[in-house]
């Protein structure tokens, strides 16, 4: 652990974290292409500059860690998704984000199978009662991004189909493959070398920086107190049960319980 300065402040977390929000500026406000190099070129220089300077372990993890966002910016810029039709778009990408998930973990721990890399993750079939209770924190969050975001309702009627539709890919893919990547796997290692909250903090910015896409500094600030907030959460219950409930829940009234209701 490290302390005084050190223990809100790590240049190297710092810098990445800046690096994430330029790659995100490039690909929203200039140009794909322009942003899918710089994130291939971020990626190449991180690995590099990990083999050469003499850092920890804890703090090489962690970087390896985050440049998965750098891979997933590139796949998700630069591979073909205009072939698939837009209800197998999120499972196709968010699959592909819970496979880079289980390739980094299974490549750093072999010796665990697919359910001790869930443990490692701190995704625990424990407490669920208490996790379901804290997943309707979802609830206000989700009505207080609606009217950041104000996107438009997905049908002129409330349709059950759609809301079940949108209730199993947000659980079982965005929030739970977002929450694996962003507090089981980011906030975790950061909890390797530095005290909680700052590690919470630094976390919760890269979650902030990955929202870059909304074209909204309204939701950057709201995607940063609910990083903290569910770093908090995982942080406190050792769970990500909770964390991927609340996530849920919050997509689950911004997409199709708000635009009726609001």
């Amino acid at each position: 652990m490290y302390g005084g300065w050190f223990r809100f402040f790590h240049p190297a977390i710092a810098a990445v974290s800046v690096l994430l929000f330029v790659v995100e500026y490039l690909l929203v406000y200039v140009s794909g292409a322009i942003g899918v190099l710089t994130a291939l070129a971020s990626a190449l220089i991180l690995y590099v500059l990990i083999s050469v300077l003499d850092v920890s372990e804890s703090l090489a993890n962690a970087l390896e860690d985050i440049s998965i966002l750098l891979i997933y910016i590139m796949l998700m810029a630069g591979l073909p998704w205009f072939y698939l039709s837009q209800s197998l778009l999120i499972p196709a990408v968010y699959s592909l984000v819970l496979a880079l998930c289980f390739w980094r973990a299974s490549s750093r721990y072999p010796q665990l199978g697919l359910r001790g890399i869930l443990e490692h993750f701190w995704l625990k079939r424990v407490n669920l009662k208490r996790s379901c209770l804290v997943g309707l924190i979802g609830v206000p969050l989700g009505a207080i991004e609606y009217f950041i975001l104000l996107p438009p309702p997905p049908a002129p009627f409330f349709d059950v189909l759609y809301f079940v539709q949108c209730v199993v890919y947000m659980l079982f893919f965005v929030a739970l493959a977002e929450e694996i990547l962003f507090r089981g796997m980011i906030l975790r290692s950061l909890l390797g070398f530095m005290d909680p909250l700052p590690g919470v903090l630094w976390s919760a910015l890269i979650f902030s920086a990955m929202h870059t896409v909304w074209r909204s500094v309204p939701e950057l600030l709201f995607t940063y107190a609910a990083g903290v907030l569910l770093g908090l959460i995982y942080y406190k219950t050792r769970n990500l049960v909770g964390p991927i409930l609340v996530h849920a829940v919050n997509n689950v009234m911004l997409l199709t319980i708000m635009p009726y209701v609001a």
